[in-house]
């Protein structure tokens, strides 16, 4: 487990093994049909465009279709359509995933394909594991002398300075289960958690925007606050006094990325071709050193000063928090009035 970051390195990227054909359909004609994959925006956006939709339409003469946006949105547009599906491919989260598969939105992960043998053991669970990442703590270097650990948010010297993210999502979700634990519960205790993360109010900032976030802990006016740890580590290298902590007591959350096949999509067959290259090696290698978030894929080999700054081992990953995350969707409407009501009013 890695303790703490206190910069970003200047690093290259290193060398890609070759990708292996994973299936026969590579070299059927799909000319005149439009694949639809739901997917974050930004870096993300660029990597699939680069590595995965640039390759997949010259090798198959097919168009693909880019509906970004948040989770939110691709769950209610999967659901809504869940007769007649317009989009062939959702990325959903850890924990909407599961969800989605017991609800017959999704397509299982299927045991006998190399895309899902490659992806490290119990990973794929509801759809096919994308990447691995953990919530820690973003930090202002000068309110710590050494990378912090959870129960340091809560010292009295630095109340009224912890941010939060918005409720409901795997951050808030996160903090405020590790919250719980701190109260000696877990996030099954609503009001052991709340109260406990109550303890931080006022709050400072609840953020939405990552560089507003940063900004803000660079120059001391937040001390810390809980952030997913890929886009910790790819943003606070535009800053000088940001640090970026893996807690070990408890550990830090675990967080993945799925990739879905939607069920009835209506092109099946290239929305497989699209998942064996977005989680191949080639375009994960690039998730890694570009994005900081660690492999699902056993066949990738990173430069050790990157995979130090990732969750990149199932090793690694048992040592990481993890939460019912079927309870805290049970829970989601109520616990957002709660958290409205509760942590955002001072």
């Amino acid at each position: 487990m890695k303790y703490g970051l206190n910069g970003i390195a200047s690093l290259g990227l290193c060398a890609v093994m070759a990708a292996t054909s994973l299936t026969p359909v590579l070299a059927q004609d799909f000319t005149g049909q439009t694949l639809v994959v739901g997917v974050w925006g930004g870096d993300i956006e660029r990597l699939l465009r680069e590595n995965v939709i640039g390759p997949l339409e010259a090798e198959t003469g097919a168009k693909v279709e880019l509906l970004l946006g948040g989770t939110g949105d691709r769950v209610a547009k999967i659901y809504a359509e869940k007769d007649n599906p317009t989009m062939d491919i959702a990325f959903l989260n850890i924990f909407e995933a599961p969800q989605a598969l017991a609800d017959g939105v999704v397509v299982a992960p299927d045991p006998e394909l190399q895309i899902f043998k490659d992806i490290w053991p119990d990973m794929n669970n509801g759809c096919y594991a994308m990447s691995l990442a953990a919530l820690g703590i973003v930090y202002n270097k000068d309110a710590f002398a050494t990378p912090p650990e959870w129960a340091a948010l809560w010292a009295p010297e630095l109340k009224g300075k912890i941010a939060l993210p918005a409720f409901p999502g795997s951050e808030a979700n996160g903090i405020l289960a590790i919250a719980g634990r701190l109260a000696g519960a877990d996030e099954h205790d609503a009001d052991a958690s709340f109260a406990k993360l109550a303890e931080l109010k006022p709050i400072p900032l609840t953020y939405s925007n990552l560089d507003e976030l940063l900004s803000l802990v660079d120059i001391g006016e937040v001390a810390a606050a809980p952030v997913i740890s890929g886009y910790a580590i790819a943003g606070m290298k535009n800053y000088e006094n940001i640090g970026f902590a893996f807690p070990t007591d408890p550990g830090p959350v675990l967080t993945r990325d799925m990739l879905c096949l939607v069920a009835n999509s209506p092109s099946p067959e290239l929305a497989l071709l699209f998942a064996e290259k977005a989680l191949g090696v080639v375009n994960q290698t690039a998730y890694a050193n570009e994005l900081y978030f660690g492999p699902t894929n056993s066949n990738v080999k990173l430069d050790p000063e990157i995979s130090a700054m990732l969750i990149d081992s199932p090793e690694e990953v048992s040592t990481l928090t993890q939460l019912d995350w079927p309870f805290l969707i049970e829970n989601r409407s109520a616990w957002t009035d709660r958290w409205n009501a509760e942590i955002l009013v001072d």
